[in-house]
């Protein structure tokens, strides 16, 4: 966690400067749209009320067992951003609006086809539930903050590799939580076992590095297309059933020129 706070502290750093100089800068504008997606790989967050404790046995050949240890975490997104150039054209600033979704669950380990839920406790009774699988959607509104630098002197050619730093703020506006019960029966308690899984926090940053290339000649339409890795999300509960540890993925974009 320290070492992703110091990372976001980074970009601070690297962002402000930059931000103040492109006020007094000559630049070149253009507005798109981006479509992406991610993978984050990490550890399982196991809820209090899973009952790892619970000895494993077997029952008409289904096995009763403990949630997988490991999960990931994917994230769908898509926007608009409006991107602004200065020192001759090869440094890009952007900011936009961003909506996601990012999906987790929690699954049974592979070996076994469920694990016992902590339904209702109380002086002489205890009731669990069989699930083989939670799985929960949240949806964020985001504003993504990126630095693009290209690497081609002549800025002019149709075709110009790029690096790029970026990170986003997200927050979340709903979640929606699917669960798959072993034991058809017990679908009659599916609100009340909804209100007892916690949600993540309501913010998380992303902050991700990546390598692209764009098409297209500077008067035209860009075609963006690149790849972001690694990635990390700045808050140990973004995600309910998950911590994670880094990410991959990829994003396409279409840019258009944008005069003020």
């Amino acid at each position: 966690m320290r070492k992703r706070n110091k990372i976001a502290i980074l970009c601070g750093f690297i962002f402000f400067p930059i931000l103040l100089q492109a006020q007094e800068a000559k630049t070149g504008n253009r507005i798109g749209v981006e479509f992406g997606g991610n993978v984050f790989l990490g550890e399982t967050i196991v809820p209090e009320r899973v009952r790892e404790s619970k000895s494993l046995y077997e029952e008409d050949g289904f096995s009763c067992g403990f949630p997988a240890p490991e999960q990931t975490v994917g994230n769908f997104y898509g926007g608009i951003k409006f991107e602004s150039f200065f020192l001759k054209e090869r440094l890009g600033f952007s900011a936009g609006l961003r909506f996601s979704r990012l999906s987790s669950e929690i699954n049974a380990y592979w070996k076994y086809s469920y694990f016992m839920w902590l339904f209702r406790q109380n002086e002489t009774t205890t009731d669990y539930l069989s699930i083989q699988k939670i799985s929960q959607d949240n949806y964020y509104l985001g504003v993504p903050l990126e630095l693009r630098f290209l690497l081609k002197k002549r800025t002019y050619s149709a075709f110009n590799p790029y690096l790029k730093l970026g990170t986003s703020v997200n927050y979340r506006v709903s979640t929606k939580n699917s669960i798959t019960f072993f034991d058809q029966a017990m679908i009659r308690h599916s609100g009340e076992l909804n209100e007892q899984i916690e949600n993540p926090k309501p913010f998380y940053a992303w902050v991700y590095p990546a390598f692209g290339f764009r098409f297209g000649r500077p008067k035209s339409i860009w075609f963006n297309m690149e790849f972001n890795f690694p990635g990390f999300l700045i808050e140990d509960k973004s995600q309910t059933f998950v911590r994670t540890d880094f990410g991959f993925g990829m994003e396409f974009s279409i840019q258009i020129p944008f005069s003020k």
